[in-house]
């Protein structure tokens, strides 16, 4: 409803400012009315061929389109979005030809708009093109300019053009966080059978809700906000407290320990940021809380595998996640834990198994090539980082 609004109150400044300026040049009221209608129309016209020019720029660069969304008459956010691979060669080129296509196709309208109303002979005629025009290259211009919304054409081109390997590295981490909620949603429907027995009747508790809520968040890609950090350092606080009931420590214990130890194996393998010993004493502590229950659950056994990986302790790691195969369990849980325990056997110096682990997995390529790299890796990187020397 703001996006909406704000189309229609800029709609009606054109129209009175087109409207004003129309009546100067052509002295009658209803050419005026005419000129400042058709004005704002083109207004709607620029905003649909701005996305037809994303559309089509991303169409012949070969850039996998997933939505196209334009409605311009109904105030929903107009946008082209696509899903290329990190990987893609010269992808910094193809996205800023992908980011200019927009804006160039209304610039391109614009020009065309003046040329064609120089060889037209009336005046309304020439004052509506020439308006259309004015409206299409401050379209385009205004799309240029570098704004703090992820969705600003500027904003986009900047990015990849001051620093393409971090817009690369950004894209590769924005498609893990995907994987990362994925399989948080799996860990808390599997958790929601185990411990339904034990929460059903306190559906309305404030770990609960604390937890739902925070899921909730998650799911909206709300992750890199200060704010949700403290949220789940007030969650592991309720986990801890002896008055929380056992179901949900567990289920909280559960969610934070996955989300944030996936997080520290991708910051220690990927960027090589190995995990301070504070924060692996407060993933394992986590993790102790969701086994507590139920130790044997695969949703458990996931997170505690997690906490030894991270811990440095492959081999309990593995140990855990030895009877899982594929179609046994969930199919997000089975994949999750299959590509732990090949990330164990590539530390245990078992790559063929690594390996073959990698192959059965299937259907989380971010994490996939995260432990593909820690089996490429010689040595292997190191998950937490030493602990500091005395007196140093």
């Amino acid at each position: 409803m703001k996006v909406r609004r704000r189309l229609v109150a800029v709609s009606l400044l054109l129209a009175v400012e087109a409207t004003a300026f129309a009546l100067l040049v052509t002295e009658s009221v209803m050419d005026a009315i005419v000129a400042a209608g058709l004005t704002c129309v083109s207004l709607w016209l620029h905003l649909v061929l701005h996305e037809c020019g994303h559309l089509v720029v991303a169409k012949l660069l070969r850039l996998p389109v997933i939505a196209v969304r334009v409605a311009p008459f109904n105030g929903w956010r107009n946008e082209v979005s696509v899903r290329p691979s990190p990987s893609m060669t010269a992808l910094p080129l193809r996205m800023v030809l992908f980011y200019l296509g927009g804006p160039l196709a209304n610039l391109c309208a614009a020009t065309a708009l003046v040329v064609a109303s120089a060889s037209t002979g009336t005046a309304l005629t020439r004052l509506t093109l020439l308006g259309a025009a004015f409206v299409g290259a401050l379209l385009g211009l205004t799309n240029l300019v570098p704004g703090r919304s992820t969705h600003s054409d500027g904003h986009n081109l900047l990015r990849w053009l001051r620093s393409p390997a971090a817009a690369r590295e950004g894209l590769r981490a924005g498609y893990y966080q995907e994987e990362v909620v994925r399989a948080l949603r799996a860990v808390a429907r599997a958790g929601g059978d185990v411990h339904r027995v034990g929460i059903q009747a306190r559906d309305g508790s404030d770990p609960l809700l604390a937890l739902a809520a925070y899921q909730q968040r998650l799911s909206a890609g709300h992750t890199q906000s200060a704010d949700l950090v403290e949220e789940a350092e007030r969650l592991a606080a309720l986990a801890r407290a002896g008055g929380t009931d056992p179901a949900a420590a567990a289920a909280i214990g559960q969610m934070l320990s996955l989300q944030f130890g996936m997080w520290y194996l991708y910051a220690a393998v990927v960027t090589g940021a190995p995990v301070e010993r504070r924060e692996v004493r407060e993933i394992s502590e986590l993790a102790r809380i969701a086994v507590r229950t139920q130790p044997r659950a695969l949703s458990a056994r996931i997170v505690m595998s997690l906490a030894h990986l991270l811990n440095q302790r492959p081999e309990d790691a593995r140990s855990l996640l030895l009877d899982v195969r594929p179609g046994a369990e969930s199919r997000d849980l089975c994949a999750v834990a299959l590509l732990l325990r090949a990330a164990a056997e590539s530390y245990l110096g078992n790559p063929a198994e690594a390996d073959h682990l990698l192959r059965a997995a299937g259907g989380y390529p971010q994490l996939a090539q995260l432990v593909a790299a820690i089996r490429a890796a010689d040595p292997a990187p190191p998950l937490f980082a030493p602990a500091p020397m005395a007196g140093a």
